[in-house]
Parts: C-alpha cells; sequence; structure tokens
C-alpha cells in the first residue's frame, strides 16, 4: 500500500527516542523527510547519527529544543520549514509521566504536567499552522494514553492533564478541519518505550527483559497478552499522516491490546 508520504515533511516534537524516533525511521523508509528534536543535546545526536541508517542526511533534521519554551519551538519549527521549504505533519510525541498521588504529587510536578501535555502541544500548533495552510492542509496527530478516559489514583496528575490534551484535540480537530487540516490522536496502553526500559533497570535490573515484561503484561491483565513494540504504534501514526486517512478527523486510536475498557 502506498501510505503517500514521499517528500512529505514530518515534524516530531519528542523525536530522539521511543515512540518518536522509531515514527521518524518509519517515516523516512517511506521517503519522507522528517525534523526531530529533544532537550538533551547528546541524545539528538546520537538519535540524527541512528536515523542515518533509515535516509540520507539531507532528508533529516535534528536539533535541540525544550517543548514547553514558545521561543525554542518557533525556532525549531522555522528552521524545519526553511530547511525543507515547508511542513506536511506536525507528531506531537514529547511526554513523561509523574508517578504519585494527589498528596504526593508537588505543585512543580504538576506545572510540569500542565506545560508538557497542554503547552508544548498549543506552542507547536500555533507555530506550524500557517506552514500547513501554506501547504493547503496537513495532519497534526497528538500522542496521549489510555489514561486520558480510565484515570489511575497513583498517576493523577498525568492522568487529568492527558485527559484535557484528549479535549483539547477533539475541539483542534473541528477548528481546523476547514484548514483542510487533520487533527487525531494515538491513545497507548502499555509500550516498550525507553521509560518503561529505565523502570525496568531500576527496579528488577537482574531479571531478563523478556519475563520482565510477560509478568507486566499478566500483573496490568491485558488482554491481548503481551506488552506493546514502538513500532506498532508508529505503524498507527503513519496511517493517520498518509493519503489512505483522508477523512479521520478527530479520532482517537487506542494502541494498547485492548486494554482499555472506556468507550
Amino acid at each position: 500500500m502506498d501510505l503517500g508520504l514521499t517528500n512529505k515533511v514530518a515534524v516530531i516534537m519528542g523525536g530522539t527516542s521511543g515512540v518518536g524516533l522509531k515514527t521518524a525511521e518509519m517515516f523516512l523508509q517511506e521517503g519522507a523527510k522528517v525534523a526531530i528534536c529533544g532537550r538533551d543535546a547528546d541524545r539528538k545526536n546520537k538519535a540524527f547519527e541512528h536515523l542515518l541508517s533509515f535516509g540520507i542526511e539531507g532528508d533529516i533534521f535534528a536539533s535541540t529544543c525544550d517543548v514547553t519554551s514558545k521561543k525554542d519551538v518557533n525556532k525549531f519549527i522555522g528552521d524545519t520549514a526553511a530547511k525543507f521549504d515547508g511542513i506536511d505533519i506536525l507528531v506531537n510525541a514529547a511526554g513523561q509521566s509523574v508517578m504519585g498521588y494527589f498528596f504526593d504529587v508537588t505543585d512543580e510536578q504538576w506545572e510540569q504536567q500542565i506545560q508538557l501535555k497542554y503547552f508544548a502541544i498549543i506552542h507547536a500548533v500555533r507555530a506550524v499552522h500557517p506552514h500547513l495552510v501554506k501547504r493547503g492542509g496537513g495532519r497534526i496527530i497528538n500522542i496521549n494514553a489510555t489514561l486520558a478516559k480510565e484515570p489511575e489514583r497513583h498517576m493523577i496528575a498525568t492522568a487529568a492533564t492527558r485527559a484535557g490534551l484528549l479535549n483539547l484535540s477533539k475541539t483542534l480537530s473541528q477548528e481546523l478541519a476547514s484548514d483542510n487540516i487533520l487533527v487525531n490522536s494515538v491513545s497507548l496502553g502499555l509500550i516498550r518505550t525507553d521509560q518503561w526500559e529505565r523502570r525496568r533497570k531500576k527496579n528488577e535490573p537482574d531479571m531478563d527483559p523478556e519475563v520482565y515484561y510477560q509478568e507486566l503484561a499478566k500483573k496490568r491483565n491485558i488482554p491481548l497478552g503481551r506488552v506493546g513494540e514502538v513500532e506498532e504504534v508508529a505503524s498507527v501514526i503513519l496511517f493517520l499522516a498518509s493519503a489512505q486517512a483522508s477523512y479521520v478527523a478527530g479520532s482517537t486510536i487506542e494502541t494498547a491490546g485492548a486494554l482499555g475498557k472506556a468507550l
């Protein structure tokens, strides 16, 4: 199936690791040009070198950027548009969870989640909008989680802000449809990302990784019986960015192995 992504320009906010980096790989394999960003310069450089195995240097742009900084985001988006002469796709993949019950979460942690789940998206959408309009339309894909609909007490700050992001995404899909900009969400369950790898190494450093994830899937009662892989999420993102999804807008696609129970 031809996804129609050849020579499209995809911006991935938070594309230096995990789902974002895998998505960048797969965009390049489909003939697209990609721009990724992250706060850590070393990780950004390693991601750039990694992506050279999937595309040519001229089709890849990597930059340090704090996605919660309006100034940084505007510069990154502007530099990307200048390098590739436009932008077609925005993927908001930057994110980090906070573990903690209500009285354990600090004001600083609440602020961090609000900045990441709201203002990072707000800054990126504002910055990319004129470039998408100039192209005659485009795609915005926001990465979310099943927590948005099924909150967990031990992740109250992340769950609450993810619920707001779900609402923001739906509203944006309606407002930007007249510009032929299709806004959708991908809602993740338990995915084997760098964040989960850090938890595994911290909590069970001596356990075989495959055994760890098998037990985790069983403990979390994932109906499909296993933890998801980043390429399974990236495949959904690429579909939403593709010509095949030309009438999909305002949707949330769960990539969670049937974990979510909310309608």
